[in-house]
């Protein structure tokens, strides 16, 4: 079983359509982690993806909850032994990076599932497309 860092992006295509995204967040090929704060950046943009998705709020609630369901949400105080040195590496990258590159290092992932080519300038993480993870499934 794989365990890997997901980003957000990962999950909001995942709300936005019945898609590869979410048939790989939702297969039990793979163990997800993420930043606790994926949950406040998501509701950031809730009203934008509710309607992109053309769905209700309630649905939109529903399908989030499930989606977030099999990731595990890991809380600052579990990563921040690496967060310094994931900020070296991603700080002239794009430093809101940074928190995911630490998860997998704190946790010694396997890697990383992003569309994010900002990962492919690091080397400490496996970056893995979706692509990659369709075998899986």
């Amino acid at each position: 079983m794989m365990k890997l860092v997901i980003d957000t992006n990962r999950i909001m295509a995942g709300l936005l359509k019945e898609s590869t995204s979410r048939k790989i967040i939702l297969d039990n090929h793979f163990l997800f982690f993420a930043p606790d704060y994926i949950e406040t950046e998501i509701f950031q943009h809730r009203e934008y993806l509710i309607k992109k998705a053309k769905m209700t709020e309630s649905d939109f609630d529903t399908l989030l909850h499930i989606l977030l369901e099999p990731i595990t949400l890991v809380p600052f105080d579990d990563f921040k032994q690496d967060y310094s040195r994931a900020m070296e590496i991603m700080e002239s990258i794009d430093e809101n990076d940074a928190p995911f590159l630490a998860v997998g290092l704190a946790l010694k992932l396997d890697g990383i599932w992003t569309e994010d080519r900002h990962f492919l300038r690091q080397h400490l993480l496996k970056v893995f497309h979706t692509g990659d993870l369709v075998q899986n499934i």
